[in-house]
């Protein structure tokens, strides 16, 4: 990889995001919109759980961020095939930039824009709904650029798979929905189903969530999330070998129709 060609794609691809960047900005405002009416109900099931002193945001602003994160991943979805229909992936190609060169810029400007939107999403919840975790909050920053490079990666790995946009998109939708609604982002795991709880481990939101549950209601520090860190690492790694995977296979096969 030659640092000046992964910057020239990256400088790329962040002009064309910067023009693009309406659902982005749709995907920060949504989750805002939505918190003050999931506060509520919100306050009740923790408070169902033992903690009668919690508000009820400690739950609906990181589930708002990260239901709204999974969303996010069409963003990504996006930036690939879109670069087919404007021309700039076949330029890219034929420029001196190796496919390394080519996938680690997208995967860059796409994982600065995730993590931005997840922080924005949070740090916007905490002012406008006095979200204070009794943690740390340095450990949400980390659970929260993690699970912003896990996305990232779904999203670049099911670019890099899919044929056509119209599948990544649908697959992109589909399993960030179930994900992030069996991870407990929309009401805590304690809630569902005895026989459901077990599954929500296959998220990658429920360990996130977990995480930020564990440093705002319990006062959790970096050492004490360290298991729900070390499981968001395994789904990076898992993901972003399947990148790789298509990297080595070949890059120039995605259609746009």
């Amino acid at each position: 990889m030659q640092p000046r060609r992964y910057l020239a794609v990256v400088r790329l691809g962040a002009l064309l995001r910067l023009r693009d960047a309406g659902l982005v900005v749709l995907m920060t405002l949504a989750p805002l919109v939505l918190m003050p009416f999931m506060i509520p109900a919100c306050k009740t099931m923790l408070a169902s759980e033992g903690y009668a002193a919690a508000a009820g945001a400690e739950q609906a602003v990181p589930g708002m961020a990260t239901l709204f994160s999974f969303l996010s991943v069409q963003v990504i979805v996006q930036s690939f095939f879109r670069e087919h229909a404007w021309g700039t992936w076949p330029r890219l190609r034929a420029s001196a930039a190796t496919a390394a060169d080519v996938v680690l810029g997208k995967v860059t400007v796409a994982y600065v824009v995730q993590a931005l939107q997840l922080l924005a999403v949070l740090a916007l919840g905490s002012a406008l709904f006095n979200y204070r975790p009794a943690g740390d909050p340095a450990a949400i920053i980390v659970v929260a650029l993690l699970f912003a490079a896990v996305l990232a990666a779904f999203g670049v790995a099911l670019s890099l798979w899919a044929r056509t946009e119209g599948t990544a998109l649908s697959l992109a939708n589909l399993i960030g929905m179930l994900a992030a609604g069996l991870g407990g982002t929309l009401c805590t795991v304690a809630s569902f189903p005895e026989w459901a709880q077990p599954l929500a481990k296959l998220s990658p939101a429920y360990w996130a969530l977990d995480a930020v549950r564990a440093v705002s209601l319990d006062g959790a520090g970096f050492g004490d999330i360290a298991p729900q860190l070390a499981a968001l690492g395994v789904f990076l790694a898992v993901l972003t070998a399947l990148a790789m995977v298509r990297c080595f296979l070949g890059i120039d096969g995605v259609k746009t129709e």
